[in-house]
């Protein structure tokens, strides 16, 4: 499960696994707070300013202090429909019970608990991209995650990071699992990563009950005290490529909006160009409770 130790900061944990596992995207080791550091020696006076260790120009002002504040923020940043094309829609249910979010136990089976108390809220959006084209249908998850601080959140991506390489195999639900699973993680700066401050990933296949194994991807993404990820179980007619770029684009689309509503230079409109919500969503009217595989955004 996972394991928040107070006073140890999950940039450690992060820097350590990410080593064991030969996850890095250089040899350069880390410089603490979940990101690498500049590369070559000490400061020198009169040389090149320290290079940014972090995606976000953070905006104190603009940061949730409280439960009402972290919902409001995810309101405004998390997936509708729209953000993952024209042809996706809600799924039913819609979205997940706030007050709940998915474990992955010793035993790799998800299971629902209580929010723990470092999280100031959570949601899951569910959609679907219908069949179309000799496809069947992609189901793809949202998830917006708000700790109180960001090294709370760095915590939860190296913890999650932990679980993903001790787990090759996961089971969701009755008769549902995903196998044969490959992760990998990066800090700001390493392997391309210029729009986080850490990303990790993980790409599979998706087995139901009684069906053929179908591309799976994941992608989780932190901005200070900010997770956002998206999961694709995508249909026949799929292939592993596009299972990943659905949910890559989605992701760094729902982090433009994060950079807008927390950043030094965010106008509170989603930022990064991307748009805001959609005109039909109505959160309220369409809440449902999960039925408790899929809060985790798997």
């Amino acid at each position: 499960m996972r394991r928040r130790p107070v006073g140890y900061a999950g940039s450690v944990l992060l820097a350590a696994v990410l080593a064991l596992a030969g996850c890095t995207g250089g040899d350069d080791g880390p410089s603490g707070g979940g990101v690498s550091g500049p590369p070559g020696g000490p400061d020198t006076k009169g040389g090149p300013s320290p290079a940014p260790t972090s995606a976000l120009d953070a905006d104190p002002a603009r940061a949730p202090r409280d439960r009402a504040g972290a919902r409001a923020l995810i309101g405004d940043v998390i997936a509708d429909p729209a953000l993952f094309g024209p042809d996706a829609v809600r799924a039913t249910p819609y979205e997940s019970d706030p007050a709940r979010w998915s474990v992955l136990g010793t035993d790799c089976v998800w299971r629902q608990e209580p929010l723990p108390d470092d999280v100031l809220a959570t949601l899951s959006r569910h959609f679907e991209v219908p069949p179309a084209a000799g496809k069947d249908t992609a189901r793809l998850v949202a998830v917006v995650t708000v700790h109180g601080t960001a090294e709370q959140a760095d915590w939860e991506n190296a913890g999650m990071l932990e679980e993903m390489l001790r787990c090759p195999e996961q089971q969701l639900g009755t008769g549902e699992r995903l196998t044969d699973l490959i992760s990998s993680a990066s800090y700001y700066g390493d392997s391309e990563n210029l729009y986080a401050d850490d990303v990790l990933r993980e790409s599979g296949e998706y087995r139901g009950a009684g069906t053929a194994a179908t591309p799976y991807a994941w992608m989780q993404m932190r901005l200070g005290p900010v997770t956002v990820s998206v999961s694709v179980r995508a249909g026949r007619g799929y292939d592993s490529t596009e299972a990943q770029d659905i949910g890559r684009e989605a992701g760094v689309r729902m982090l433009q909006r994060v950079k807008g509503a927390l950043g030094h230079d965010g106008g509170g409109d989603g930022g990064g160009g991307a748009q805001g919500k959609s005109a039909d969503e109505d959160p309220q009217g369409d809440r449902a409770q999960r039925n408790g595989t899929e809060g985790n955004g798997r």
